[in-house]
């Protein structure tokens, strides 16, 4: 089955059930690399003739700009929720947080970035030059003077 991989394919999540989203499917590779790695990444295996994670470690030179995002208050309001609400303190945080990611992940997303990187409250975000690309090749070989293998 040929199913269309963009970048709302690499944000949706994977089910427990095994369906991603409201759309129901086995979990492909892909699917599961989609889950856990940058949009740029997914979509650029995902174009292959015959679509598959990375099988050895890549390196990956460009131009961009990177960001880092925190959400501030995120401890005080944790314990404000803690001590207001109890037990369900923690599943109203849960919904205030992931409610919010989502809407800057959107964003981000809609401004041509990619989350690289979760921890917490924090995301790490890149937004990549699109027109002076230098080339992707794996760990160890070496390119253009650019130290390969770093």
């Amino acid at each position: 089955r040929s199913e269309r991989i963009d970048r709302d394919f690499c944000k949706r999540p994977i089910m427990a059930s095994g369906e991603q989203g409201p759309s129901p499917g086995s979990i492909t590779a892909i699917q599961v690399l989609a889950s856990y790695a940058p949009a740029e990444l997914v979509l650029r295996h995902a174009a292959d003739r015959h679509p598959a994670p990375p099988s050895a470690p890549e390196r990956e030179d460009f131009e961009g700009a990177v960001g880092f995002v925190d959400v501030s208050g995120f401890t005080a309001l944790s314990e404000r929720l803690q001590k207001d609400f109890g037990n369900k303190g923690s599943e109203k945080l849960n919904q205030y947080i992931n409610s919010y990611l989502t809407r800057l992940i959107d964003g981000v997303s809609h401004h041509g970035g990619d989350v690289i990187k979760f921890a917490g409250d924090a995301l790490q975000v890149v937004w990549r030059e699109r027109g002076g690309r230098t080339g992707t090749r794996g760990v160890g070989e070496s390119g253009g003077g650019s130290g390969g293998g770093r």
